[in-house]
């Protein structure tokens, strides 16, 4: 029988995807692992790594990738890992692959998968690159998604720019709506009916299932440390948290910018019209947030323009602020 295709979790951040990963890295048939963020990390800057064909060229691309706490918190032996690499990956798709199987194979599984939420705007490429692929696109209500990225430090610190990270991630992963792959699963029922939301993800991976064991609170896999809520039971007690966490003003300027894809998912408007006043300030503070995270940004920009291949540096740099909240319990390669 031919491996089945694989499965890819995309979506906004802070939709659940890191959830949806645990409960199906449980499968005993699926090995879903953690954000690679291949595309926009390699792929995107595949001109200045070079044709992978090039055993230098390979060598050198590996030896960076593997050395990022990115890769190294997937728990795998990254020796064994390289050596593989080496090997077989000779084009960008193979060392993609060759990552995901080889984590698959470090559980004894064989049919892979990954979730990164950035890769919503590549899916496209991975339908081409794996025909028949399963894209599982996790939606979740905008106004808990901008409540938790207020939250935390690493994202925008704007109403109006958290509203649009969710309006962009979700339109992308729409585009695939009518590929035969794609299923849309909304954070709200899968937390509330588990068991039957489950079995409607596994009959679209064609996969039994066995709820028990999907969602058991069971250790995660590798060294990597999650949040309780999301390695934890699946539970209720994170929805509409934007209730308690949102003024009425930041809950209008949501629904202001998100009517139309609210209505699209499902999600009823609470709030009235919205004030010139609060459109005012949500669109000042929309405009200095990206000058101020451009400041903060400088050392990374730096380090990529004058160490474009130097991946943990460029890492080290982008993160140094919430290193311990993106990557609790490793050390950074400077």
């Amino acid at each position: 029988m031919a491996d089945k295709p694989p499965v890819f979790i995309i979506g906004s951040p802070r939709s659940g995807t890191t959830v949806l990963r645990l409960i199906l890295n449980r499968h005993p048939s699926l090995a879903i692992c953690g954000e690679t963020r291949f595309f926009a990390d390699i792929y995107k800057r595949r001109r200045v790594f070079g044709s992978l064909e090039d055993i230098k060229n390979r060598r050198r691309l590996v030896e960076q990738y593997l050395s990022t706490a990115r890769i190294r918190r997937l728990g795998v032996d990254l020796q064994g890992l390289k050596e593989q690499l080496l090997r077989e990956a000779t084009s960008y798709p193979a060392l993609f692959t060759g990552i995901l199987r080889y984590y698959a194979a470090s559980q004894g599984k064989k049919r892979f998968g990954e979730k990164t939420p950035h890769h919503a705007f590549y899916a496209d490429t991975l339908c081409a690159w794996y025909p028949g692929a399963a894209i599982i696109h996790l939606v979740r209500d905008p106004r808990d998604v901008v409540a938790s990225l207020q939250r935390t430090r690493w994202a925008p610190d704007s109403i109006l720019n958290n509203t649009s990270m969710w309006l962009l991630f979700n339109r992308a992963a729409r585009r695939l709506q009518n590929y035969r792959g794609y299923l849309l699963v909304h954070y709200e029922t899968l937390v509330t009916q588990p068991e039957q939301e489950l079995a409607r993800i596994c009959a679209h991976l064609e996969e039994e299932c066995a709820p028990a064991t999907l969602l058991a609170a069971e250790p995660v896999d590798g060294p990597y440390s999650f949040p309780r809520h999301a390695s934890g039971p699946l539970t209720t007690e994170r929805l509409h948290k934007w209730q308690e966490q949102l003024t009425a003003q930041e809950v209008s300027l949501i629904e202001w910018v998100a009517a139309r894809d609210m209505q699209t998912y499902g999600y009823s408007r609470s709030a009235g019209s919205v004030s010139i006043a609060a459109v005012a300030r949500g669109l000042a503070a929309a405009a200095l947030d990206p000058l101020r995270r451009q400041l903060e940004q400088s050392p990374y920009t730096w380090c990529r323009l004058t160490q474009p291949t130097n991946l943990a540096a460029q890492e080290y740099w982008k993160y140094r602020n919430v290193w311990d909240t993106v990557f609790p319990g490793l050390r950074a390669k400077e």
